[in-house]
């Protein structure tokens, strides 16, 4: 029978041990948390923040530059898959005229030579020697060359094709990542935003994932100046004015509701009947170029932020732009940006 023997209770020395051992555990465990999550202040959660949505944004030119570069990737495998569709057809049209031609020759008990170099592992050293013995005339040599080059050219284009397909495919890997970064960077500024009190989150984060506050510094549509501009820039800054403070920035996209810094520019001259390409990076090579920021006007687009940032020139040192997630389209000082690195006139 198994024993029920009621358990040794302990001494009340070895009480006193373990009670101060489990104390000094909870103290350790409460100043390991401490310093694992420290309380920040409104001025530390702001940099933070300030900072994770900077990068979020920039992530998310890298991705609109990467898309823009897959999607003329695919243009380019569309129109090499259309052409290589054409030689094909034109191959294995001339291919089936062979196979007649051998059907009814074999059938005869003959095969003429033109016959036994298509039909040959190496059409191209059989041509060489065959020539050189006479067994074929120049014309049927020159017509059947002409065949194997169609067959060469074929298979560089489906080889040109299989590399640009690879290319793709990386890009499309590389998209996301960028974009799996600029999530994370969003998820931390919101993790040090949880962390504070309304009021105070309302201070560090300036209405983050709201998007209904102006950025600090925001101008007035009512400064610019739209004389002595292009019917094309009038249309474009007519329309970028009409989003101030009420457009949100939002993660890829180009309106009419929501933008990020890329997608309002090209939104903009659209609405001019100009295409744009979405991405900060090659807007740095569109129309021409203004040779420095005393040259500008109103309207130009201007590309800071070692090219992770654009927007459209306000005049008076002021760029109109979708600045960072959590604010509106809105009208700041050049000066708050980084280097410009273009500015180009459409």
């Amino acid at each position: 029978m198994a024993s029920h023997r009621r358990p040794k209770q302990p001494s009340r020395a070895r009480i006193s041990v373990l009670t101060a051992a489990a104390a000094t555990a909870v103290a350790l465990s409460a100043q390991t948390a401490a310093h694992a999550d420290p309380k920040l202040t409104v001025k530390q959660a702001k940099s933070e923040v300030d900072a994770d949505r900077r990068d979020a944004a920039a992530a998310t030119e890298k991705y609109n530059n990467a898309k823009e570069q897959q999607q003329a990737l695919q243009h380019k495998v569309s129109l090499l898959q259309d052409e290589i569709a054409r030689q094909q057809a034109v191959v294995n049209q001339e291919l089936e005229g062979l196979g007649q031609v051998a059907s009814s020759q074999y059938a005869e008990g003959a095969i003429d030579p033109t016959v036994q170099l298509m039909l040959s592992s190496d059409p191209q050293g059989y041509l060489q020697r065959a020539v050189a013995q006479d067994q074929v005339t120049q014309a049927q040599a020159d017509q059947l060359a002409q065949l194997v080059e169609q067959q060469q050219l074929l298979q560089r284009e489906k080889q040109e094709a299989a590399g640009v397909l690879a290319a793709e495919q990386k890009l499309l890997d590389q998209m996301r990542g960028i974009k799996n970064s600029a999530q994370a960077k969003l998820r931390h500024a919101q993790s040090v935003l949880a962390q504070l009190s309304p009021a105070q989150r309302a201070q560090a984060g300036a209405g983050y994932n709201y998007g209904t506050v102006k950025a600090q510094g925001t101008g007035s549509v009512k400064d610019i100046n739209l004389s002595g501009i292009s019917a094309a820039a009038q249309t474009a800054m007519q329309a970028a004015m009409s989003k101030v403070g009420v457009a949100p920035y939002s993660y890829g996209a180009s309106g009419p509701n929501a933008f990020d810094c890329s997608g309002l520019v090209m939104w903009a001259y659209a609405q001019a009947g100009v295409s744009l390409p979405h991405s900060s990076y090659a807007l740095e090579s569109v129309g021409t170029a203004v040779p420095s920021l005393a040259d500008a006007k109103v309207g130009d687009i201007i590309v800071n932020e070692n090219g992770g940032h654009v927007g459209l020139y306000a005049g008076n040192g002021m760029l109109l732009n979708a600045p960072e997630y959590g604010y509106t389209v809105s009208i700041q000082p050049l000066s708050y940006f980084g280097r410009i690195v273009a500015i180009r006139r459409i």
